[in-house]
């Protein structure tokens, strides 16, 4: 089956599989426009302010008619938008970096995430990235940290080729880890850490992590995304969605138990200690004293040009991308 194909069968799977995720309001309404937003991965905690606006009516306020689905990560996401499968989207900056200067036709608006809030989890103690070396590393394809951990590795003069990595599906992680089937598993201090370290009580293990913005990795989370035609087409429409996600974010941050509540409720399966549980570690991703200063949403010039050397460094990229490529200024205020 083709790329294209494949992502158009899975984004219809999910569809089916998450049509309830809208609020009746909206699946009643006929003058919103419908659009499709992916999540950067599977749902989490993290992405609760998404399903408040969609609750509380910020995206209906907006024009917008939401659909919300999940996916295998930022480098799925890339490919999705590009190639108009899906309207919106969360993405890892440094993986946006790639996907643009491999040609990508998608741009950033703004930032969702300040800092990266992903890392490493092992039951061993992994204090340095050196420690990586010798170890098992299960991580998806597509998973965001097959860029980072090389851009880590870059900042430190490490030779990352002598890491050992092992495809896996996200779905799998915790039991390959638990199992001792891999040293180290992707993860994410806000989505995995609350779930993982209940599971591994369990069986008398403790779980240890380590966070890539404490490996020096100082650059943006995750950004809103959507195709570059379409920034440069319809700003008026992307400036609308820009905001009703400030307005969902703002009201997540006011009240996080009531935003966790509301997407466990949307997403019967879930514990909702654990959604609360992640979504107080995403806000601790989204309150930096870099946000106090500049903003919430808000990328300046010097960090957006360190992201972009940063992955141009570790990832070998000769292509240029420029702050402009990677990034439209003006669709979130100050």
């Amino acid at each position: 089956m083709a790329p294209s194909s494949l992502i158009r069968v899975m984004i219809l799977c999910a569809m089916a599989l998450f049509a309830g995720t809208l609020s009746p309001h909206a699946q009643k309404s006929d003058k919103l426009k419908k659009i499709t937003v992916l999540t950067n991965y599977a749902f989490f905690g993290r992405h609760a302010p998404l399903f408040t606006g969609v609750e509380k009516g910020y995206f209906r306020q907006a024009g917008f008619d939401v659909q919300l689905l999940p996916t295998t990560g930022s480098g799925f996401v890339n490919t999705a938008i590009d190639s108009n499968k899906a309207d919106f989207a969360l993405t890892d900056a440094s993986v946006l970096v790639q996907s643009i200067a491999k040609g990508a036709k998608i741009q950033a608006f703004g930032v969702y995430l300040d800092i990266s809030a992903n890392g490493l989890a092992s039951l061993q103690p992994i204090p340095t990235p050196e420690s990586l070396v010798g170890r098992k590393i299960a991580a998806a394809l597509t998973d965001s940290s097959r860029i980072v951990v090389p851009i880590v590795y870059s900042l430190k003069n490490l030779d990352a080729s002598r890491l050992e990595w092992q495809a896996a599906d996200p779905g799998t992680y915790f039991s390959l880890l638990l199992s001792g089937r891999v040293d180290v598993i992707a993860a994410a201090m806000d989505a995995d850490r609350p779930a993982l370290s209940k599971a591994g009580a369990a069986q008398n293990k403790q779980v240890h992590f380590a966070a890539f913005a404490d490996w020096g990795y100082d650059v943006f989370g995750i950004f809103l995304v959507t195709q570059a035609a379409r920034v440069a087409e319809r700003p008026d429409e992307v400036k609308a969605f820009a905001n009703a996600v400030v307005k969902s974010v703002q009201y997540a941050i006011a009240n996080p138990d009531e935003a966790a509540r509301i997407m466990a409720e949307k997403n019967p399966t879930f514990d909702p200690d654990i959604v609360n549980a992640q979504w107080k570690a995403s806000i601790a991703a989204m309150q930096t004293d870099y946000v106090r200063k500049h903003g919430y949403g808000v990328a300046t010039l010097d960090r957006l040009q360190r992201t972009i050397m940063l992955a141009r460094t570790a990832l070998k990229i000769e292509t240029e991308v420029t702050p402009d490529q990677l990034f439209a200024q003006g669709f979130i205020e100050p």
